[in-house]
């Protein structure tokens, strides 16, 4: 069974303005997993919304991460809002191309990435990972998620 991905403009706990919001099966990201941890503070946390970043590297490496056509990607998608940036709250998805048809969320986990170790790049993004073992994987229709997902690029 397919889930279903949609991103839509809605108000969060931090953010006044309505801005993209990534809903799975219609609950918003960072609820589903404040349901699941609800001590870890990831309610409010926002998309990796590309217009929202403002360091130039930050950018390069996000979008080279939503463009990725590796089997497997490490895919930053949720940030905390005070800062927008990837050195804050962050959160993966283990994203897995299984077909031409499925795009699979394997796992979804915080990045335990330091500032130090992003000194000279991004790319350690994703090698150390807290994973959310109570959220279960997900699986999309490829084109509905690639569609989707675009929104958050600007």
């Amino acid at each position: 069974m397919l889930n279903s991905i949609e991103v839509r403009k809605m108000k969060s706990l931090y953010c006044e303005d309505e801005h993209f919001c990534i809903v799975i099966d219609n609950i918003p990201l960072d609820i589903l997993l404040h349901t699941s941890y609800p001590e870890d503070e990831f309610q409010g946390l926002i998309p990796t919304i590309l217009d929202w970043v403002d360091e130039p590297r930050e950018r390069s490496f996000l979008l080279s991460r939503y463009h990725s056509m590796q089997q497997v990607e490490m895919l930053p998608i949720l940030m905390c809002p005070d800062d927008c940036d990837l050195s804050c709250t962050l959160i993966i998805a283990e994203v897995v191309r299984m077909d031409d048809m499925t795009v699979k969320w394997n796992r979804i986990g915080r990045d335990r990435s330091t500032r130090k170790d992003m000194i000279d790049s991004y790319e350690c993004i994703g090698t150390s990972v807290e994973w959310l073992g109570k959220i279960p994987s997900m699986r999309f229709n490829q084109s509905e998620y690639h569609a989707q997902l675009n929104k958050l690029l600007g």
